[in-house]
């Protein structure tokens, strides 16, 4: 849902936003954008036709789809699925990409499939951004996606012990992750999602995690994680915010953390 938000907000603000879901295992980012089912094409399906041998990489527009954006916006966002999830014919393809890939090995076709795939986004659709969303926890093309493909992390976590735990842990291994020659440092942007009232980012709670993650080396001293309010009624209908939305208090902090993530996406009028 955060994902969906950032790419309707920099399209809002004439950016070209490419959206991979990498959430293979539990896929449904395009249900966020009001499409009920996935076409047949996908990452998955494009990984295995690039891994197959093919002359030539499958054109984009059978693997991708072009996302309503707000009404007035002067950028575009373009949706490239897991694949044709639900049907039954996604999980055939799933297993067949995992025993093709050996993302474990950085020499490896799985790898190189993956940097070749954001390096042809680049060079063909010339995006402003590319936004990934990532499977949650501890998996290998988590953790590529996390840290050898992406600039920046939008690490989101829960108000309790489990969820802080597992991040912590989880966000020292991306810092201390290897990066390509010619990337920057990896930036770790920490969000507390659907945090109950009296949660805010000067609260006690909020800096006790932000001394601990400044202590593992995942964001800088006197950073502070970003608050994202409980909303109810959001969570009952996972549906997109629009311009009459304004005045919640959720739609306010994604406003808030999206200047943050995305510095050169000036304020624009009607947000």
């Amino acid at each position: 849902m955060l994902l969906a938000h950032a790419a309707r907000f920099l399209a809002r603000r004439g950016k070209g936003v490419v959206v991979l879901d990498f959430d293979f295992e539990a896929p449904g980012l395009h249900y966020k954008f009001g499409i009920e089912r996935a076409t047949a094409g996908g990452v998955v399906p494009y990984l295995i036709a690039t891994l197959g041998g093919a002359a030539s990489p499958p054109p984009f527009d059978d693997h991708m789809i072009a996302a309503l954006v707000p009404a007035g916006a002067e950028g575009w966002v373009r949706l490239m699925p897991a694949g044709p999830a639900p049907h039954r014919s996604y999980w055939a393809a799933l297993k067949e990409l995992g025993d093709r890939l050996r993302l474990t090995d950085l020499s490896g076709r799985g790898f190189m499939a993956l940097l070749d795939l954001q390096a042809r986004i680049a060079d063909e659709l010339k995006p402003d951004y590319l936004l990934i969303d990532a499977r949650t926890g501890v998996t290998e093309l988590g953790g590529l996606a996390t840290t050898v493909l992406a600039d920046t992390v939008g690490c989101l976590l829960a108000p309790n012990n489990e969820s802080v735990g597992g991040t912590l842990a989880v966000g020292q291994a991306m810092k201390a992750s290897p990066r390509l020659a010619n990337q920057k440092p990896l930036r770790i942007v920490p969000v507390l999602s659907r945090t109950p009232p009296g949660i805010t980012r000067d609260a006690y709670y909020t800096s006790s995690i932000a001394r601990l993650m400044a202590a593992r080396g995942m964001i800088p001293e006197g950073s502070l994680p970003f608050v994202l309010p409980h909303d109810a009624e959001l969570r009952t209908l996972e549906d997109l915010f629009g311009p009459s939305d304004s005045e919640s208090p959720l739609y306010q902090a994604y406003v808030e953390l999206f200047l943050e993530l995305f510095p050169d996406a000036s304020p624009a009028s009607g947000t």
